[in-house]
């Protein structure tokens, strides 16, 4: 039962993300969360390890789709405490461009909450249209 739980909580927390529900988001991860976004920080200025003040800072200050998103998971599975998400994102941004990004997720769950998330996407598209 475990691993649907976890699989649960990894959706709910991609939901919370794609409405930037801070709230909800300080529930969901442990005191010593950390967030790994792929790639070299001189080129993604987010790029790197992170805290999660650092995270939740993130969703608190993001003001990128005003009109909100679709960001949703496509496919979620599980194995032990690691629970691992495919997910895509389609949104106008604040300057009015087209954002689409297909995003890997890697949670690892401790306790009932997310403890790590790696992020894995196309660094390229977002430093083009964020200028990150």
């Amino acid at each position: 039962m475990e691993l649907k739980e976890n699989k649960a909580l990894v959706a709910e927390f991609i939901k919370a993300m794609s409405t930037s529900n801070v709230d909800q988001l300080k529930t969901m991860i442990t005191d010593d969360f950390t967030w790994w976004i792929i790639g070299k920080p001189e080129y993604l200025a987010t790029a790197g390890e992170h805290d999660a003040e650092y995270f939740l800072g993130f969703f608190e200050s993001s003001d990128f789709f005003p009109e909100g998103t679709d960001f949703k998971p496509t496919s979620i599975i599980a194995e032990g405490n690691k629970v691992a998400a495919e997910a895509e994102i389609k949104a106008k941004t604040a300057v009015g461009t087209q954002y689409e990004n297909y995003y890997h997720f890697l949670f690892t769950i401790e306790n009932g909450k997310i403890n790590r998330m790696k992020e894995y996407m196309d660094t390229h598209h977002a430093k083009v249209i964020f200028g990150l």
